[in-house]
């Protein structure tokens, strides 16, 4: 289904960009072809629906192209992120049943070594031949024909990904080509369907977010994105950011509040006008890198929310960004937030409670997992663990976590306001309480 988008901005615009990486710019009917010769090489080599395939690439041209390639063959894709421990790599592994693994010479070798001891077979496809390996992902690219590939049913499974695993080990979330669909729509609604519009790339796209607001908005829109290569460490990586917004004259920047500080606190010039929307996820913007990132360019950074089991949920458009710029915003399209008691009572604005969301990309489930399912996924709602409260106009404001509580003679302390208590001393500049 995500192939669909593919083929008709290939078919209405062909030479518009669709993925800017270093030197390289592919337009979208290069980056079709690309997606089909891969399929085609995939498929020959027995990849089919219904296999799950791992990637551990990083953000480049090849996890673009890799993923479309494995997802319209019907196949799973499986995102890892390539800097986990063997340990951590094989868990994913194992638990997905996975059928073939695409990295890159980085992480090749410990691939190797762990589908070695499978009791299945299981084929390592390397971006370079960097170990002397007689298979390569160009190669497979190179080596077959191609042709246009069948549509997906909606139903289909196209993603494995993991919860954060607060609790144990993670939780493998699957979702349909239709969720995944729907988020891309969801950023469509709430920003905006603008083919003109470039979006600079910085969050990993194995992660939810950067999947969503990266690759899946990418293809929803058919706007530019651009991909900042080698993002990590971004200390080092920041001045090549801000080179790369003005320089691509980038309009829209999802970031996480550490890109912004960092970004804010850079030394020299640079011009950002561009740039009309910007936003931050994965844990709260704190008031102080709002402001300074406001002081320095002018532009103020908007809050995003999300989550693994349902994608994107809900975006702080307001007319007035500065007195809500606590606010993660109000639903997105034909997302339902509610706020519960502890007697799963709808609460009314302004009192905290657990966030629940009922959303179309959302996941119907984790994998294998019925108690648990029946527990965090009732009547239609997932039950997020996180804890918040409703404003008068709508707005969701994030307050902390349900379950993850720290117990002090006999009283239940939140880590998140013993961060906020540590981060007020003066010399603090970072603090994580777990």
């Amino acid at each position: 289904m995500m192939m669909r988008y593919l083929y008709e901005h290939a078919a209405e615009r062909p030479d518009h960009t669709a993925v800017v990486y270093r030197d390289e710019r592919i337009g979208f009917a290069e980056l079709v072809e690309r997606i089909e010769r891969l399929a085609a090489g995939l498929a020959d080599r027995g990849i089919g629906p219904g296999d799950a395939v791992a990637l551990l690439l990083p953000n480049d041209p090849s996890f673009v192209v890799s993923w479309h390639a494995v997802t319209a063959l019907g196949a799973i894709v499986v995102p890892v992120n390539p800097s986990f421990k063997q340990d951590e790599i094989e868990f994913t592994f194992r638990n997905c049943d996975v059928k073939a693994v695409i990295s890159d010479e980085r992480t090749v070798g410990v691939c190797e070594r762990i589908v070695a001891g499978f009791e299945w077979p299981v084929e390592v496809i390397p971006t370079t031949a960097a170990h002397g390996q007689s298979l390569t992902l160009d190669m497979l690219i190179e080596s077959s024909g191609g042709g246009r590939l069948e549509a997906r049913a909606p139903d289909e499974i196209y993603l494995y990904q993991f919860s954060s695993g607060s609790t144990g080990r993670p939780k493998r979330v699957p979702r349909t080509h239709a969720q995944c669909v729907a988020e891309g729509e969801l950023y469509n609604d709430v920003f905006g369907r603008d083919p003109s519009d470039k979006i600079f790339c910085a969050v990993p796209m194995f992660h939810t977010y950067g999947m969503g607001a990266c690759l899946f908005w990418n293809a929803a829109s058919g706007a530019t994105m651009v991909i900042l290569e080698d993002p990590n460490p971004f200390l080092l990586k920041r001045h090549r950011a801000l080179e790369l917004i003005e320089q691509e004259r980038a309009t829209v920047f999802p970031g996480v509040p550490f890109n912004f500080r960092l970004m804010a606190e850079a030394p020299g010039e640079a011009d950002l006008s561009s740039l009309r929307l910007l936003f931050s996820a994965g844990t709260a913007l704190p008031r102080s890198s709002f402001e300074a990132f406001g002081e320095r360019f002018g532009l103020l950074v908007r809050q995003l929310y999300g989550s693994t089991e349902a994608g994107f949920m809900t975006a702080n458009l307001d007319p007035d960004p500065v007195g809500t710029s606590e606010s993660v915003g109000r639903p997105a399209g034909d997302v339902e937030i509610r706020i519960l008691d502890d007697d799963e009572g709808a609460l009314p604005a302004g009192e905290e409670g657990e966030v629940v969301v009922r959303s179309p990309a959302m996941t119907d489930g984790y994998s294998d997992m019925e108690d648990l399912n029946r527990e965090a996924f009732r009547d239609g709602y997932f039950h997020t663990g996180d804890l918040g409260r409703l404003d008068e106009e709508g707005r969701l404001y994030l307050t902390g976590r349900k379950k993850l509580l720290i117990e002090v003679g006999g009283y239940k302390v939140d880590p998140i306001e013993v961060q906020d208590v540590v981060l007020a001393h003066p010399k603090v500049q970072e603090a994580v309480v777990v």
